[in-house]
């Protein structure tokens, strides 16, 4: 049994909490630094001196894709200029604010040294976000095809053509 037991903690099947809780702050600063990349790149993007194009859906049948504008939203909330991120795309301002959500949560963490239930949470809630976010998605990309095709014919603030 003994040498069992000395078997399992030398290949790392066995976690100390000590590890874990490093991990998880660790977890969290690169999430930090994600985001403030993120946020970083979206905010110089703008000034490149040569804009490529970003999305190959709309290169290739010329409508805009179901993701059309992300980019610009994120730059424009990147700069503070949210209502024009929402006429880019309403879904991008919502994921930007929500990364920033999640970064003012992960820096309580931290700070208090008590880790979030994340997991129960997405358990709970995860589906309904992702189903939500699956079919606002869908209708904008509908919304937009029909402004291609037909015209703006609903009063929505959205910048055309992108």
């Amino acid at each position: 049994m003994g040498a069992n037991w000395s078997n399992l903690q030398g290949s790392g099947l066995i976690r100390h909490k000590s590890s874990s809780r490093v991990s998880w702050r660790v977890g969290r600063i690169f999430y930090l630094i994600f985001v403030l990349i993120v946020t970083l790149i979206a905010y110089f993007l703008p000034s490149l001196p040569y804009q490529p194009p970003l999305c190959l859906f709309k290169l290739m049948t010329g409508y805009p894709c179901a993701g059309c504008g992300m980019t610009r939203s994120f730059e424009a909330a990147a700069r503070g200029r949210f209502l024009e991120a929402f006429q880019w795309h309403p879904i991008g301002l919502a994921i930007f604010f929500g990364i920033w959500l999640g970064s003012i949560f992960v820096i309580y963490e931290l700070l208090s040294n008590k880790t979030f239930d994340w997991e129960g949470l997405l358990r709970r809630w995860g589906a309904l976000l992702a189903w939500s976010l699956f079919f606002a998605f869908l209708a904008l990309w509908l919304l937009r095809l029909s402004y291609y095709q037909f015209g703006q014919w609903l009063p929505l603030p959205l910048k055309f053509p992108l």
